[in-house]
């Protein structure tokens, strides 16, 4: 990690506690696919990478905690993120204090100055992802799309940062639609276990198209056996992310080289998950838990594989350097055309 650290031009203190922090909450999720993931990136770019999923992972997990009643996240939610807004300003509201929130907030909040993250993009997804605390079912797929545009296309699109693009419009389009794709796969994949802890993800109007209601989808997954009418939404849905998934399959072309393994496996492995339900028969009520071990050791299997491709790829097209990181607590600002990438 102090390598790794030293690359990324990270030499306050402060932050590499705060980076080293990402890290190691990351491992504790026990995610097989994370190291082989990261590992994709020059090591300069990893802090970075990890600064944005344990942010959002954490947030994620502020609001869903179940042990914990809503009103009660509400305010912790709140108050996090009224911190978190404190350090974009270069206020420090967590001083002489190095535990888990104030170190993700702190690297999370540092990359998005260092990377210029345009404040309107954080604030849609820490807006968008509180909805999760009253927010149990989406009537349309426009409602919906609104969800995972908020929360999900907007971390694809900071890791795409990392990626250099040489075409940033497309390549956040490209990003935003492996989201969707990815995210309409999970959704049916998760249906027994969001209708469990009381959400829907199925918009309401497309159980209408097939004849459905909530009601009678959560009866239906009590039983453990998928009926025609459930088979055939989820084959309208499965439809639905691939055309995403369509859309994203060139978003490896519009990255650095060096960097192309790693937007093109995440499509390559959303698509396998999607196919495996077609192999399924859209059966999704199935017993899963041995099915997603087996899956995530695919992916980490998979990833590891495109690691020797893309150290070879770097010793052909080194990597550019990250973004040199600007003075703990500086705001951020948007990208101007002017700083993006270079020609390859």
């Amino acid at each position: 990690m102090k390598s790794e650290l030293d690359a990324a031009g990270l030499h306050d203190p402060r932050l590499r506690a705060a980076y080293a922090g990402c890290a190691r909450f990351l491992r504790s999720r026990n995610s097989a696919a994370y190291p082989a993931a990261r590992a994709l990136l020059p090591p300069g770019h990893r802090p970075y990478w990890d600064a944005i999923l344990a942010f959002t992972t954490y947030v994620d997990d502020v609001l869903d905690d179940p042990d914990v009643a809503v009103a009660e996240r509400t305010v912790r939610y709140e108050r996090y993120v009224a911190q978190f807004h404190l350090l974009r300003t270069g206020e420090d509201p967590w001083p002489g204090e190095d535990g888990r929130p104030a170190h993700l907030a702190r690297a999370f909040a540092h990359f998005s100055a260092a990377w210029r993250i345009p404040d309107d993009s954080v604030r849609l997804f820490l807006d968008t992802i509180s909805t999760d605390l009253h927010v149990t079912q989406y009537e349309t797929f426009a409602e919906l799309a609104g969800y995972v545009h908020g929360v999900c296309a907007q971390g694809s699109q900071w890791g795409g940062l990392l990626f250099h693009p040489r075409d940033e419009e497309a390549a956040a389009a490209a990003a935003e639609a492996m989201s969707f794709g990815l995210q309409l796969t999970d959704y049916l994949r998760d249906l027994r276990e969001d209708l469990h802890d009381g959400r829907l993800y199925i918009p309401v109007e497309d159980l209408d198209r097939f004849g459905l209601t909530r009601e009678g989808l959560e009866r239906t997954v009590r039983t453990g056996r998928t009926t025609p009418a459930l088979r055939d939404l989820v084959e309208f849905q499965v439809r639905r992310a691939r055309e995403y998934l369509d859309r994203a399959a060139g978003w490896w072309r519009l990255v650095h080289p060096s960097m192309r393994e790693l937007p093109r496996q995440y499509v390559a492995l959303a698509r396998a998950s999607t196919e495996q339900i077609v192999r399924d028969g859209y059966d999704v009520l199935r017993p899963s838990r041995h099915r997603r071990a087996a899956a995530a050791f695919h992916a980490a299997v998979v990833l590891k594989a495109a690691g020797v491709r893309g150290r070879a790829t770097r010793l052909l097209h080194p990597a550019p350097p990250p973004v040199r990181a600007p003075e703990p607590g500086a705001p951020a600002r948007p990208r101007k055309a002017s700083e993006r990438s270079g020609e390859f």
